[in-house]
C-alpha cells in the first residue's frame, strides 16, 4: 500500500530533534539510539521531498519549511494524544492524570492526603514525573496538571491558590540559643539560607521587619525546601520557608525552632495549575476539584504571635 503519511514514529523523532536541537538529545528523551532518530528523521525528509534541519557546527538549525512542519507535527500528535484519552475514558478504562509537584510538598504535604484520593476515585492513576518548572512544564505535552510556587499569574494556564503564603523562619534550637535570636534584627547576625527560585524572600521580609538587608549574611542557596529545611536543621543557619512544610517539626520543638514569630504573608505560594484545553477532561476536572477542596489547616502550625 502507498504510504500516505508519515509514521508517529516518524514524527515523534522529528519533534523531539527540533524541539531539543540535537539528534542526541532526542533519542534519549525517546529511548532509543542517535541513529534509529537520524533514520527516522531521513525517511520523513526523503518521503516530504525536502530538507528539515540544516546540520551546523553540530547543531540542528530547523529551515523554513521545517518550522512549518514542527507546527504541523506538535498539533497532529496532540490531537492523538487527546484523542487516544478520550476513547479509553470512554470505554471505561482506567484513567490516568499526569501531576508534576515540587518533590518537598509531595513528601511532606501532599503523600498524607492522596490516601483519601484514590480511596474515593479508584479508578483514576495519578502519575508523578519529575517535577517541572512552569516553562518546562508548559512545553511537555504529557503532563496535565501542575503545582507552581509564584504568584498565581501564568499566560495560558487556570490557576487557584492551594497553600504556603504562611512562612516561618526556622533554625536549630542550639543555633537559635547560640546567637541568642529572640528579635528580628538580631537575624542580621545569623546566616540566610536560599532558595535559588526565590532569591528575593529574605529581602522581602528584611523590608517589612524594617531591616537594612544590606547587613545581612546572606548564606548558601539551595535548590529544594527540603533541603533548606535540613540545613536548619543541621545548624547551618536560619531558612524561611513555607510554613506548612514544618507543621510537625515546629510542633514538636526538638529538631526546629521558630526563634522569631512572624505574621507576614509571603507574595508567593503553591498554585495549582491546570492547562486551559485540559481544564475540561473529566478525570483531570476530578482531580482539580479534589486538589481545590483539600484542607490544609491541621498542616499549618499557629504562630505563636497570633495567639496574643
Amino acid at each position: 500500500m502507498k504510504k500516505v503519511c508519515p509514521s508517529t514514529s516518524e514524527l515523534q523523532a522529528f519533534e523531539a530533534a527540533a524541539r531539543h536541537a540535537s539528534f542526541t538529545k532526542a533519542a534519549n528523551e525517546l529511548f532509543v539510539t542517535q541513529g534509529a532518530v537520524s533514520r527516522q528523521v531521513a525517511n520523513l525528509e526523503t518521503w516530504l521531498g525536502t530538507t528539515l534541519f540544516l546540520r551546523l557546527n553540530n547543531r540542528l538549525v530547523l529551515t523554513e519549511e521545517g518550522e512549518f512542519f514542527l507546527e504541523q507535527a506538535q498539533e497532529a500528535l496532540r490531537i492523538l494524544v487527546e484523542s487516544s484519552r478520550h476513547v479509553m475514558s470512554g470505554k471505561g478504562q482506567r484513567q490516568y492524570v499526569t501531576i508534576s509537584v515540587p518533590p518537598t510538598l509531595t513528601i511532606r504535604l501532599l503523600m498524607r492526603l492522596l490516601v483519601d484520593f484514590y480511596q474515593a476515585y479508584p479508578s483514576i492513576r495519578l502519575n508523578f514525573p519529575p517535577y517541572e518548572h512552569l516553562d518546562d512544564f508548559r512545553q511537555n505535552e504529557e503532563v496535565d496538571v501542575s503545582i507552581q510556587y509564584g504568584e498565581g499569574e501564568w499566560p495560558g494556564m487556570v490557576t487557584s491558590y492551594m497553600v504556603g503564603k504562611e512562612q516561618a523562619v526556622i533554625c536549630a534550637p542550639s543555633y537559635a540559643q547560640e546567637l541568642e535570636l529572640d528579635s528580628p534584627d538580631r537575624l542580621m547576625k545569623a546566616t540566610l539560607l536560599q532558595h535559588f527560585n526565590v532569591p528575593q524572600a529574605w529581602v522581602q521580609w528584611f523590608r517589612e521587619n524594617r531591616l537594612p538587608i544590606a547587613t545581612a549574611h546572606i548564606g548558601p542557596s539551595f535548590s529544594q525546601y527540603e533541603m533548606i529545611i535540613q540545613a536548619a536543621r543541621l545548624g547551618m543557619g536560619v531558612g524561611l520557608v513555607p510554613r506548612c512544610l514544618v507543621s510537625d517539626e515546629l510542633r514538636n520543638k526538638t529538631e526546629l525552632v521558630e526563634p522569631v514569630p512572624t505574621c507576614q504573608l509571603a507574595r508567593q505560594g503553591y498554585f495549582l495549575c491546570v492547562r486551559k484545553e485540559r481544564s475540561e477532561d473529566k478525570a483531570v476536572r476530578t482531580v482539580v476539584e479534589w486538589m481545590r477542596g483539600l484542607d490544609f489547616g491541621p498542616f499549618i502550625s499557629p504562630n505563636p504571635a497570633w495567639d496574643e
